[in-house]
């Protein structure tokens, strides 16, 4: 059922759902209204056009991603491992520390692999909710194909981007191993 719920706002526009964010985040929006109602605040919270807005509206994009690859893994790890390490004395943190946690390591690579990926490129969110201090790379290659029609610029930039991803995935293959990205038996 918690997959499920993960998986049904991907039905909806990326657009509709940074929308409802921003309804949800404005000054006289859902979060303001119910602060002020507790008596937690006095004066409004500035939570939209800033980098926490930002950072609000890309984890809520990009943590589906992280949850299913994480999930996938999980899945796949036995139980009786577990139980095993009840029956020998293990309490439930150590039993999580010492047999859960490395088990899944390869979900957390996987799906860190796949959120990094995902967020270098991030366009609209920080487009719309955060303001113009808070650019991304691909909103300066957009602002400079379509504000300044710099193409040679532009190209620069996404190339520059391109080989910064490459290089940083590299790097990221070199010490995590993409071996251990598909290492999980499902």
């Amino acid at each position: 059922m918690a997959i499920v719920i993960i998986i049904i706002p991907h039905f909806t526009s990326v657009l509709v759902r940074i929308y409802a964010w921003m309804v949800l985040l404005g000054s006289d929006g859902f979060v303001n209204q119910v602060l002020r109602a507790l008596g937690l605040i006095d004066t409004r919270l500035k939570l939209m056009y800033t980098p926490l807005g930002v950072l609000i509206g890309m984890t809520y994009i990009l943590l589906p991603y992280m949850v299913l690859a994480l999930y996938s893994v999980m899945r796949g790890i036995d139980p009786q491992l577990l139980r095993v390490a009840y029956s020998l004395g293990a309490s439930r943190f150590r039993a999580f520390w010492r047999i859960f946690l490395p088990l899944s390591l390869p979900g957390v690579a996987a799906g860190s692999l796949l959120v990094f990926i995902l967020s270098i490129g991030f366009f609209v969110t920080p487009a719309l909710m955060g303001s113009p201090r808070d650019t991304m790379i691909a909103m300066v290659i957009e602002n400079q194909l379509e504000v300044y029609f710099n193409w040679g610029f532009a190209s620069a930039l996404s190339a520059l981007l391109l080989l910064c991803t490459l290089l940083l995935f590299w790097v990221y293959v070199r010490v995590v191993g993409l071996e251990r990205l598909f290492e999980a038996k499902g």
